[in-house]
């Protein structure tokens, strides 16, 4: 595909977003059927406070609103694939002024829905503010002081930019429309000896909080179990949990019966059977209102988990864990996603753009 030809429009240029589409944005387990690269024309607008926070922005970050200059698509990421590809120089760019298409091969509608043909909200990504100029191919971070690395959150595209059109109809000489909240803090270069460990420890977070926000962080293999391991073992070893590994292996929830005598109580059995009272109300929907330090009555078949946290597990068996460890070391130079961070004001100097001010409190 040759590439689109450069015009006035694309040399104001001062932001490269790369936004990761999914097949059903907003589902518990997303999955990535393209990124999305769009350069874009922007200005900050407001900085994000307490009171105005919502669905797609929290507070410190900062919207951000322009117009689309051009954009391309690229595949879903690898672990193998250049972290960094889509800040190369050249791209196979569809559009310009518009967002690129995204046709999916056919699918047979008995197995999988219609994917979507173009970006959709929410879109989470990051995104280079800087200068375009800089930026080379093979895509490479470019080692500028005043470029600014961020994550980024689409909350609207093509809609209505002063006396344009919505959607496809753009305003003459601009292009579609655009704003995106942007999120200082919430990227991380990863450096040499990083790990899931380290960076959670560094940043006051946990690992199964960085793998909820970096799916790629959070992929499942199978492991053949050995003498002596236990759940609570491969729990702590793999950084997850009990209860997540019973998920992943339906196997593991093979249930036992327990008849119950006098003095027995959901919580009395989570202890002894070394599970919780939210897994007994689970195996026993029956009890699942039943109040966890009330007597149970007497010679009830109640079901408890067969297998313990603590039993030793069958030699040879096959169960799916997380892949990366909390303490693998993670590849130096790429990047990963970080949660919202406590206690962390964003900079309102990112750009030499004054913020309009707040509006003077109405008094009653």
């Amino acid at each position: 595909m040759s590439a689109t030809p450069v015009t006035a429009l694309q040399e104001v240029a001062n932001v490269r977003l790369m936004l990761e589409q999914q097949q059903h944005p907003g589902a518990k387990n997303p999955l990535t059927v393209c990124r999305q690269v769009i350069d874009c024309s922007i200005q900050q607008t407001k900085l994000i406070s307490s009171r105005d926070n919502g669905p797609g922005i929290d507070t410190g970050d900062i919207l951000c609103e322009g117009y689309l200059t051009r954009a391309a698509l690229l595949p879903p990421a690898t672990p193998q694939s250049n972290p960094w590809d889509w800040l190369a120089a050249e791209q196979a760019w569809q559009t310009a002024g518009l967002r690129a298409t995204f046709q999916p091969p056919p699918v047979p509608p008995a197995t999988e829905a219609p994917r979507p043909t173009a970006v959709q909200v929410p879109a989470e990504g990051v995104c280079w503010l800087g200068d375009l100029a800089l930026l080379d191919t093979p895509g490479v971070l470019p080692p500028s002081p005043r470029a600014v690395l961020a994550g980024a959150s689409l909350l609207m595209i093509g809609q209505a930019y002063g006396p344009g059109g919505i959607g496809l109809q753009v305003q003459p000489g601009l292009g579609e429309a655009i704003s995106f909240a942007l999120k200082p803090n919430r990227v991380l270069v990863l450096e040499a000896g990083d790990s899931l460990n380290l960076i959670a420890e560094r940043y006051g977070t946990t690992v199964q909080t960085l793998r909820a926000v970096n799916p790629d962080l959070a992929q499942q293999g199978p492991i053949t179990t050995a003498a002596g391991d236990t759940l609570n073992g491969l729990a702590a070893r793999h950084g997850t949990t009990v209860d997540f590994l019973r998920k992943l292996n339906p196997s593991l929830l093979r249930a036992e019966g327990h008849t119950t005598v006098i003095g027995d109580t959901l919580k009395a059995l989570a202890v002894a059977y070394d599970t919780t009272v939210d897994w007994l109300r689970l195996y026993n929907p029956d009890y699942d209102r039943w109040p966890r330090s009330d007597p149970l009555p007497v010679g009830v078949t109640l079901e408890v988990p067969a297998i313990r946290p603590s039993d030793p597990l069958d030699v040879g068996q096959v169960l799916q864990v997380p892949l990366i460890r909390p303490a693998t070391l993670l590849n130096a130079g790429g990047w990963i996603y970080l949660p919202p961070l406590r206690g962390v004001n964003a900079a309102d100097d990112l750009w030499d753009l004054d913020l309009p001010p707040d509006p003077s409190p109405v008094t009653p």
